[in-house]
């Protein structure tokens, strides 16, 4: 950020927009996407999103102020934003055999995805300049709309919009059923703790325990990664498992536990409790997968992907700044994990609801 300063002035507001901007795009393009979908496609909707990501991340890369590198961010994000929607049900289209592993692969790939950035961006930088360094990735997003390109071509003179287009009563079936909302809920929590801990994470054991901010980006990195290695294993476990409760229990003592440690022995088995947490940042993971197990339509895994990711990011979007105003109210850190502990408790109503397999848009008594 600040080699980008150099070039781009940015003020206290816009950088705090800069920090809410993905999950508050990922919220509004979330509950867009279905009907975008709906109209064109699946297919040509991930074409534009691909492309939304390309030239968004190439433009921002020669943005002069900080009104249009906020513009094309936002377009970076809203693409990303709609891939996010759009994979679930497209594995369910083309993959409807192999669901678990295909899941885990996407999955497994998205968190790769936002490690390898992070990681080769600052010599990319010292390289060859902060716009090269931000520009070159969507390079790779331009060349992800080609493989899309060709199943459209391969495809050409199918009404792609059919299964979508053609299902009435999906979208309200889907909107009422409690094991949405239940899992609309998990969704909501897994990003309300792991948005508060990419937030405040380092600025917590700087200030608590003494942590320099090397030692600190380490800890946020270590607790980024965790989701990767539970990506080859909980798709699977989502699609055997008879009752979820057990997943989202497991999530729920995760979150817990890792708060109260950072909380309570923040010094002691501090490592212990950074993976503890990020552990629990795997019900991501769990309701993605259960996107395509608890629907038995294209259109319903649309739907559901759309209303779970929407709302969830929505909410999600919430913790750091809820976070944040307890933080200024106090001096002691108690309300702050006080919140992390009551939130982290609710994925237990969400697993009882979910607990057995009821898809959500099939027609009901």
């Amino acid at each position: 950020m600040a080699s980008i300063e150099t070039d781009v002035t940015f003020t206290p507001l816009a950088i705090g927009l800069l920090g809410m901007l993905a999950p508050l795009t990922f919220a509004i393009i979330g509950s867009l996407t279905p009907l975008i979908a709906r109209l064109i496609g699946l297919e040509w909707t991930m074409v534009a999103a691909a492309l939304f990501i390309g030239v968004g991340q190439i433009i921002r890369g020669t943005a002069s102020d900080a009104a249009g590198f906020l513009a094309w961010t936002a377009a970076t994000m809203a693409g990303i934003g709609a891939a996010n929607v759009l994979l679930p049900p497209l594995i369910k289209k083309y993959f409807p055999d192999r669901i678990s592993a295909m899941s885990s692969v996407y999955i497994v790939m998205a968190v790769v995805s936002s490690i390898f950035p992070a990681y080769f961006a600052a010599p990319l930088e010292q390289a060859a300049g902060w716009r090269l360094s931000i520009g070159s990735w969507g390079l790779i997003a331009v060349v992800a709309a080609l493989p899309w390109l060709a199943t459209l071509y391969r495809e050409r003179g199918q009404d792609l919009t059919y299964a979508i287009a053609h299902a009435p009563g999906v979208a309200k079936r889907v909107w009422t059923s409690p094991t949405s909302w239940a899992m609309t809920l998990g969704f909501a929590v897994a990003a309300f703790e792991t948005y508060v801990m990419f937030a405040w994470l380092p600025v917590m054991f700087q200030e608590r325990i003494g942590m320099t901010a090397a030692q600190s980006g380490v800890a946020l990195a270590v607790y980024a990664a965790l989701p990767l290695p539970m990506g080859f294993i909980l798709p699977r476990l989502v699609g055997r498992l008879d009752n979820l409760f057990v997943l989202f229990a497991a999530a729920s003592a995760a979150f817990v536990i890792g708060s109260l440690g950072l909380w309570l022995l923040p010094s002691t088995l501090t490592w212990v409790w950074i993976v503890v947490s990020g552990l629990g940042s795997s019900l991501f993971t769990v309701n993605l997968a259960m996107i395509a197990f608890r629907t038995t339509t294209q259109a319903g895994a649309v739907v559901l992907s759309g209303m779970v990711q929407g709302v969830g990011y929505a909410l999600g979007a919430l913790g750091p700044l809820i976070f944040g105003i307890l933080h200024g109210a106090s001096s002691d850190w108690t309300g702050e994990f006080m919140l992390l502990v009551g939130v982290g408790l609710l994925p237990l109503i969400s697993g009882f609801i979910v607990r057995r397999k009821r898809t959500v848009d099939e027609p009901r008594p």
